[in-house]
Parts: C-alpha cells; sequence; structure tokens
C-alpha cells in the first residue's frame, strides 16, 4: 500500500511539472527576444574585392537604418580568403523582418549574390515562425536552430 501511494504521489506531483515545463518552452518561442543570424557567403575569386565593397556599403546603411540591429559585422573566414560571416543579432524578430524588407538590404543581395557561389542563413535561438518564413521565402537556404535551454541578461542599467 506503501509503494501504491508513494508511486502515486509521484505521478501526481509529476503531472503538476509538466505544465510548467510546456510552458518554459511555450516561452521561448515568442519572437519577442534579442537572437543571432550567421550569413556565410562564398566570393567567386575575380570578385572578393567587390564583395567586400558592397558589404562595407551594406553595413554602414543597415547601422544608419535598422535601430533593431544590435551587432553586425562581416568576418573573413580564417581558413579561406572568399569566405566570409555576417554575424548579426537582433533584438527580436520585428527587426529581421524590418531587415528583410529594407531596401538597402535588397539591392545589396541583388548586386552581391551575382558575385556568390553560395550563401546560407543560420537563425539561433526565439525567431517567430512569420520572421523564419520571410527569409525563407528568398530563396536563401535557412537553418534555424531552435533554443533548447538558455537565458538573456538584461544589460538595462
Amino acid at each position: 500500500m506503501r509503494k501504491l501511494i508513494a508511486l502515486s504521489t509521484f505521478y501526481l506531483i509529476s503531472l503538476s511539472i509538466l505544465p510548467t515545463v510546456a510552458e518554459e518552452k511555450e516561452s521561448i518561442s515568442t519572437g519577442l527576444k534579442p537572437f543571432v543570424l550567421i550569413a556565410r557567403l562564398h566570393a567567386l575569386p575575380e570578385e572578393r574585392e567587390t564583395v567586400i565593397a558592397l558589404s562595407r556599403h551594406a553595413d554602414a546603411r543597415v547601422k544608419a537604418t535598422e535601430p533593431g540591429m544590435l551587432l553586425h559585422t562581416f568576418d573573413r573566414d580564417p581558413s579561406d580568403p572568399l569566405g566570409f560571416v555576417w554575424t548579426e543579432v537582433y533584438a527580436n524578430s520585428d527587426a529581421l523582418i524590418f531587415h528583410l524588407e529594407n531596401p538597402d538590404l535588397i539591392a545589396y543581395l541583388e548586386e552581391v549574390s551575382p558575385l556568390l557561389d553560395s550563401f546560407t542563413v543560420e537563425l539561433y535561438g526565439d525567431v517567430s515562425n512569420a520572421a523564419i518564413q520571410q527569409l525563407r521565402a528568398t530563396g536563401t537556404p535557412t537553418t534555424h536552430y531552435e533554443t533548447e535551454l538558455g537565458y538573456i541578461r538584461d544589460l538595462t542599467p
């Protein structure tokens, strides 16, 4: 009888925890938190300098027009002189949607795409389905790595 009571108690406690776990997982996919986007591109050999120049201009325009872009860097692949990585941190999913609709970004992609032999995007974290779908609609190969656990530190002074 004690085993049955203990087992019943364990079962009831387990059931009371399950909604909390589900709620935590649900709250992760709100699209309201900062997240990271990594865009990997590879220039055609004769186009490396043009890709860098176009990217420099795009970076300046994004800085001037997108307050939701918290970090925006264009980094060289240390093992491949034709490889580059955009690292971007967005305030939230609306900031990514704004970025995708930014005429300066659209012009950059139209100009730089013919100069590349590959371009892929990786999303890390809390990104809304709407933002993911809008990115995928561009035809860019996109992988979303959903957050399983972790936190975002509040840096508000």
